[in-house]
């Protein structure tokens, strides 16, 4: 297929490795975006490039649990109630989601999404020079009890159907891999495939850089319109700089791609779900690893610039203001696991962003089905940075005209 000069809308973590294995692919890319590289919903994920996740989010055992979170305003999963009318429908369509059937067949489209998510990262960072922000130590999961521990079975056994094993690990092991956490947890197992990033921001400029020195071009600003001409997308027109015409385009805006899919007459049901961190600067303890608790879904991971705890998940759109209680809400469970871990101060950094969320726990991978010359890559939820490479990947061999090495019938944008 002749190359082309490819335009892509978003410049997280989706959009830029998207520019980068597009290049390698010999093609012109323009990235733009409102923000610079990674500062978006790229800038404060838990930094989790948790590849053994296969189960969906939402499964029958957590959808037996959602009714009491919910009636928690802290809890891991709330909804401003008065946004509830506009977010039911995706809603519905997750509680289908989450019956056996479809879970089998979620998982097995996460399964093969995850198949080459290390050596994806790998390329890009290397390319990158920036190899050493991908650290390659298996997470933890840590529980209170033993029944805590037998009740994820399910999950346990769908991992090690693709191959990861969730190693069982005693107190005493827990304490010689990490000796800061706190030493009455019943027993613990690694994740069975679950890496993290030194810096999720500096991974997305890392790439970023490497795009522009290979000739791409980065541009920060608001795109007001995407013209069309008859099945075709024709022209971008920008706030500061103007009209641009179109070759073709890809659309990585994260959960603001919806106003895109909409305009171009694609229908996707997709949510903002809005996530909370905090970092801790000088935490008083010492962490090789991340790790989860299984009393909230949240993970505490080691960073450059500190502790990050970082999870929950927030349904209120794209513009209502953030609720800082819910990121302060973190840190007890923290605690709980370390139990050195010095108090919230006014050194503590707090931040809000919002994933993009589809009602199957699965991205939007593929070319629109209205304009001949778009394709999309978003929609990853939790996902996002552990995805993020394979789907640029992804994406660049379908606009080469190359085969998948996967089924990508699970990722199109027509199944809402």
């Amino acid at each position: 297929m002749t190359q082309s000069h490819i335009t892509i809308i978003g410049a997280g973590i989706i959009g830029i490795s998207t520019a980068a294995f597009l290049q390698r692919a010999g093609h012109k890319v323009t990235v733009i975006d409102r923000v610079a590289p990674g500062d978006g919903c790229s800038f404060g994920n838990a930094g989790g490039v948790a590849f053994a996740e296969v189960m969906p989010t939402i499964h029958p055992r957590i959808l037996l649990k959602i009714p009491g979170w919910l009636l928690d305003p802290l809890g891991p999963l709330t909804i401003r109630w008065s946004y509830l009318p506009k977010a039911l429908p995706w809603f519905l369509a997750a509680g289908r989601n989450a019956l056996p059937d479809r879970v089998r067949k979620i998982t097995a489209a996460r399964g093969a999404l995850s198949l080459r998510v290390v050596g994806d990262f790998d390329t890009l960072l290397h390319d990158a020079n920036a190899s050493d922000l991908l650290v390659k130590k298996d997470s933890l999961r840590l529980y209170d009890t033993e029944a805590q521990y037998r009740a994820e079975e399910t999950e346990r056994i769908a991992k090690r159907e693709y191959g990861y094993e969730m190693k069982k690990l005693s107190p005493g092991e827990i304490a010689e891999i990490e000796p800061d956490l706190a030493r009455d947890f019943a027993c613990g197992s690694f994740h069975g495939g679950w890496y993290y990033v030194r810096n999720p921001k500096t991974v997305v400029t890392s790439i970023a850089e490497c795009v522009v020195r290979n000739g791409g071009e980065i541009i920060c600003d608001d795109v007001l319109e995407v013209g069309q001409e008859g099945s075709r997308a024709a022209h971008i027109r920008l706030k500061a700089g103007g009209e641009r015409k179109l070759d073709r385009l890809v659309i990585c805006a994260g959960a603001y791609s919806n106003f895109f899919a909409r305009s171009f007459g694609d229908k996707v049901l997709l949510e903002a779900e809005r996530g909370y961190h905090l970092v801790i600067p000088d935490p008083g303890i010492t962490l090789g690893r991340s790790f989860t608790y299984v009393a909230t879904p949240m993970a505490v991971t080691p960073m450059d610039m500190g502790l990050r705890l970082a999870g929950t998940d927030e349904f209120a759109g794209l513009e209502a203001e953030p609720n800082w209680k819910r990121a302060d809400a973190l840190w007890p469970f923290a605690k709980r696991c370390l139990p050195n871990l010095r108090a919230i101060d006014q050194n503590v950094s707090r931040w809000m962003g919002r994933r993009p969320g589809t009602p199957d726990g699965l991205p939007v991978i593929g070319p629109s089905r209205r304009l001949t010359n778009v394709w999309y890559g978003f929609g990853h939820s939790h996902m996002g940075l552990t995805w993020g490479p394979t789907t640029g990947r992804l994406l660049s061999e379908l606009l080469s005209g190359n085969k998948s090495n996967i089924d990508l019938s699970p990722f199109r944008a027509d199944r809402f």
